[in-house]
């Protein structure tokens, strides 16, 4: 497969580091032009599957504007300039729920959105997670700090409580047989 071939590209919206949107004419391998092709580009993030040493997940509830309601989600957050995924995930878990793990691996990045850009998510697996400060993530979301047994994760999937808001953090529950 032949890559498409950007002709010309206009930004619409820029509100960096979170959204930035392109619109781009492009020609197909096959000579079609494609006048308002629409990308995306949003901040790379990271997610963490934290587990205590008794294998409890360290989970988030806190409201989301983007669903309008509360709801469970795994920490985490955007990848500063300068910084590796691991040393986001490491301060993210850090920021926002106070734990410190020692035991990190990272388990796969995804790419959202593809044929827009979208972004890259990458996801950690921190094991032996323990609370080491309080937590201060200055996000604007109120946020409570929970850790929750696999059986109660799973029930909250199953009654809607837990919003799982990408594949990013299905790909995490999964590898933690919730």
């Amino acid at each position: 497969m032949k890559p498409w071939k950007r002709l010309a590209r206009r930004t619409v919206y820029e509100s960096r580091p979170w959204l930035t949107v392109h619109v781009d004419t492009l020609e197909l391998p096959d000579g079609k032009v494609v006048e308002e092709f629409h990308t995306l580009e949003l901040a790379p993030y990271v997610l963490i599957l934290a587990e205590t040493p008794a294998g409890d997940l360290v989970m988030m509830h806190q409201y989301r504007q983007g669903v309008g309601g509360a709801c469970l989600s795994l920490p985490g957050g955007m990848i500063d300039p300068g910084e590796t995924p691991e040393q986001a995930a490491r301060r993210e878990l850090l920021e926002e729920t106070g734990y410190a793990a020692p035991d990190w691996r990272h388990v796969q990045s995804f790419v959202s959105m593809a044929n827009m850009h979208g972004c890259t998510g990458h996801l950690f697996h921190a094991r032996s997670a323990v609370p080491v400060a309080a937590a201060d993530s200055g996000d604007l979301e109120e946020a409570e700090v929970l850790t929750l047994d696999r059986d109660t994760v799973r029930a909250a999937i199953g009654e809607g409580r837990l919003a799982v808001v990408n594949i990013l953090m299905a790909a995490g529950l999964w590898l933690a047989g919730v």
